[in-house]
């Protein structure tokens, strides 16, 4: 009994100093050049509008609430978890190549995404992933896209329109309308379903 309470001590505090690690590991294993970076670049990304964000947390549920810890044990049960369920967990995914940091490995990007999250929200990593992804064909951020497609500021924008906003998120290539209507249309609508399904829970 003396040594299984030992081993399971042992285990605990084993445990204990992996999650700690894994909470403060971020603040150590960056330099401060790519923290700047990371504050840099969340602050210049201005606000999404309301509208745009219950409409995602309605598509992705509570994406906007959880955090990467709750986003690798929905992946671990469910492979279909995208990164898109956790936006900063995505943001950390989306800026590991600019950082200066050189022993890159998936669980160092998961540390970063936790720093990330202790400093920011999920709204504010979704303000970056939107502000800074690249809808191609001179469509930068999801203000350009939003008034290439529809002449209309995102906090304007029909259910259906963000629906077809996330479609090309997903993929700029596949699912761009001048490119392959149908399947564009397609996946417009799956969005747009979703939040419909979603929206009646």
């Amino acid at each position: 009994m003396k040594y299984l309470k030992k081993i399971l001590l042992f285990i605990i505090i084993v445990i204990f100093s992996f999650v700690l690690y894994v909470e403060l590991g971020g603040r150590y294993i960056l330099n401060t050049t790519d923290k700047r970076l990371i504050t840099w670049s969340v602050r210049s990304s201005n606000k999404l509008p309301e509208n745009f964000n219950t409409f995602y947390n309605i598509v992705y549920p509570n994406s906007l609430l959880q955090n990467s810890w709750i986003f690798l044990g929905n992946a671990i049960i469910n492979q279909n978890s995208q990164k898109k369920e956790c936006p900063c967990n995505q943001m950390a995914s989306n800026i590991f190549p600019r950082l200066e940091y050189q022993n890159k490995s998936s669980f160092d990007q998961f540390l970063i995404a936790r720093y990330i999250e202790h400093s920011y929200r999920q709204k504010d990593c979704l303000n970056f992933n939107f502000r800074n992804f690249d809808f191609l064909e001179n469509r930068k951020g999801i203000e350009n896209v939003s008034k290439s497609l529809f002449n209309k500021e995102v906090k304007d924008l029909e259910p259906m329109e963000i629906a077809e906003i996330l479609a090309l998120y997903e993929n700029p290539v596949k699912n761009n309308r001048y490119r392959s209507s149908e399947r564009a249309k397609n996946r417009t609508e799956h969005f747009y379903n979703l939040y419909s399904k979603n929206l009646k829970r």
